[in-house]
C-alpha cells in the first residue's frame, strides 16, 4: 500500500520530500487511529473486512484525475485520510487478531511474513502497474478473511 500511495500522491504534489512526508503521516495517523479504536473494541469481528475491501475498491475505481483539479489543501487531506484508509482497517484487524490470539508470537510472526510477501508483491507494480496492486491487495485481504474464518471453524 505504501508504494501505491507514494506513486499516487506524487501525481498530486510532484516527486518531492513532501510526498514522503504525506505518505508517512497518513500511515502513522491510520496506525494510531487503528490502535485507539482497537483498544475500545472487545473482540475481533469479521465485519472489519467489509470497510477494508470497500476502501481498497474505492481507491481502485476513484479516478485520480479528479483529485488533480482540487485545491492543494483538499488534495492533502485526501492523501492523508483516504489513500491510507485501508491501512487503518488492516491495522484494526491486526490489533484485534493479535489481542485475541492464543499464540501471540505465532500471530506476530505470521504478520511479519505477510509484510515480507507484501514487500515482494509491490515489485509487481513495476510490471503490471500500481493500480493492479490494489487488486492483488484485495485478493490477499480476502485470503486473510477466509483463513481467519477457517481458523475460527477449526477452533469451534
Amino acid at each position: 500500500m505504501e508504494t501505491k500511495s507514494i506513486t499516487t500522491i506524487s501525481l498530486f504534489f510532484g516527486a518531492t520530500w513532501f510526498v514522503s512526508m504525506v505518505v508517512i503521516l497518513g500511515v502513522l495517523i491510520m496506525v494510531l487511529l487503528a490502535n485507539v479504536v482497537a483498544a475500545r473494541l472487545k473482540s475481533f469481528h469479521r465485519w472489519v473486512y467489509l470497510p477494508l475491501m470497500v476502501s481498497v475498491a474505492f481507491l481502485y475505481f476513484f479516478p485520480n484525475s479528479l483529485v488533480l483539479g482540487w485545491s492543494p489543501y483538499a488534495r492533502f487531506f485526501y492523501s492523508v485520510l483516504l489513500i491510507p484508509l485501508p491501512i487503518f482497517f488492516a491495522g484494526l484487524i491486526f490489533s484485534l487478531s493479535l489481542r485475541g490470539s492464543p499464540d501471540p508470537s505465532f500471530a506476530f510472526g505470521s504478520n511479519l511474513l505477510g509484510a515480507m510477501v507484501g514487500g515482494f508483491v509491490e515489485y509487481l507494480g513495476m510490471t503490471a502497474g500500481t493500480k493492479t496492486l490494489l487488486l492483488v491487495v484485495l485478493m490477499l485481504y480476502l485470503a486473510s478473511l477466509l483463513s481467519k474464518s477457517r481458523a475460527r471453524v477449526a477452533v469451534s
